[in-house]
C-alpha cells in the first residue's frame, strides 16, 4: 500500500487497497447465475474459481476451446459432466484451483450458480 505526502501541505494520499486480503477477480452477487471464463493455455497467474457457500457448477461450455478438453477439475472436483439437472457442488474448503487436461487454446466457460450466505440445503 502506497502512502505519500508530496504536496508539502501536510496532505497525504493513499493508493491501493486499504485492507489486506481479499481475492482476485470478479465475484458477482447481483444474481444467482454467474460465469467463470478460463483462457487456454493456462500460463502464469490467473484468478482462482470463486469458492463460497452454495456454489454449484451447472455446466461447462467447450464450444470455444481449441482441441479436446478431456478433464476439468476445480480443486480436485471434476466438473466436466455438470448440468442444470445434475449440478456439481463445490465445497467451502475447496482451493478453487482450476486444472484442465487437453485443449491447446481458446476459451472454456464454466457456468455456476451461487446463493450468497446460505448453506447447502442438501
Amino acid at each position: 500500500m502506497s502512502y505519500e505526502d508530496s504536496a508539502g501541505l501536510n496532505v497525504h494520499n493513499q493508493y491501493g487497497p486499504r485492507v489486506a486480503g481479499g481475492e482476485q477477480g470478479l465475484f458477482l452477487t447481483d444474481g444467482q447465475r454467474n460465469e467463470y471464463v478460463l483462457n487456454l493455455p493456462l500460463a502464469g497467474l490467473y484468478n482462482k474459481f470463486p469458492v463460497r457457500n452454495n456454489v454449484k457448477v451447472t455446466g461447462v461450455d467447450l464450444s470455444f476451446a481449441v482441441g479436446t478438453v478431456s478433464a476439468l477439475t476445480i480443486g480436485g472436483v471434476s466438473v466436466l459432466a455438470a448440468t442444470d439437472a445434475a449440478p456439481v457442488a463445490i465445497p467451502n474448503g475447496n482451493t478453487g484451483v482450476v486444472v484442465q487436461t487437453g485443449g491447446t487454446g481458446g476459451t472454456v466457460v464454466i457456468r455456476y450458480i451461487n446463493v450468497p450466505g446460505d448453506a447447502f440445503p442438501y
